[in-house]
């Protein structure tokens, strides 16, 4: 079964080959390669943090390959990498503004029961001998790959079968829980709904990928930051 999807700005139909039944055995085989990558890491001889990040997000493509691009040889555009309008960033733009004060706000409320949402990332960075290669892995390799993965390939899947709200909050919250950050998840899942309607608004999953690359720029920043200078943490 072929289902079509509409490109709001472009106006051009894009053939979607994968079924709703397809992205489901997707989205079961993405945990069952999470749930590998994590026995993997507890098993295995301790490796650089770096090449863990990277190896994982390229792994986690595998169901993807193989559901799309092996069996229907889906190409780069029907998964979302698609042309659109700057538009599409500014409205991103001003929605991840909203997403952040979210984030802040509920980090606060966390921090009263002496909680984070988020893990720290500081000792990462102080214990790998390949920094730039966690910054290449976070800001540059998930980004892509994991809007490929839950808008281009998820997101696209459920739209044509339950329509494109029920795919957002299908899509989401996956993307939320393959993060595997129980106090995160609820940031996490807003961000994917975010994302989800900037591929519903523009057609496109690039803008999705640079407010993606955007908010891991911060906060790999500022965890590089905190390594470098722990007297930060003190001030």
């Amino acid at each position: 079964m072929i289902s079509v999807e509409t490109d709001p700005q472009n106006t051009e139909a894009v053939s979607i080959p994968w079924s709703a039944r397809d992205t489901w055995i997707g989205a079961g085989l993405l945990f069952f390669v999470m749930l590998g990558l994590i026995v993997g890491i507890y098993f295995l001889p301790k490796l650089d943090m770096s090449l863990i990040l990277v190896g994982s997000e390229l792994l986690l493509m595998l169901p993807v390959w193989w559901l799309a691009v092996r069996k229907y040889g889906a190409s780069w555009r029907m998964l979302g990498l698609r042309k659109f309008t700057p538009v599409a960033l500014g409205l991103g733009c001003g929605l991840m503004i909203l997403s952040w004060g979210f984030n802040l706000v509920y980090s606060l409320f966390l921090a009263l029961f002496d909680v984070r949402a988020q893990p720290d990332f500081a000792p990462i960075f102080a214990e790998t001998t390949s920094p730039w290669m966690i910054f290449l892995a976070g800001v540059l390799i998930a980004p892509i790959v994991e809007e490929i993965i839950f808008r281009g390939f998820i997101f696209a899947g459920f739209k044509a079968r339950y329509g494109w709200v029920k795919a957002a909050i299908f899509s989401s919250g996956l993307f939320a829980l393959i993060h595997i950050q129980p106090l995160a998840i609820l940031g996490i899942f807003v961000m994917g709904m975010i994302f989800a309607y900037l591929y519903q608004y523009s057609g496109s999953i690039w803008p999705g990928i640079v407010m993606h690359m955007s908010t891991n720029l911060l906060a790999l920043s500022a965890a590089y930051l905190m390594a470098r200078f722990p007297e930060l943490i003190t001030m």
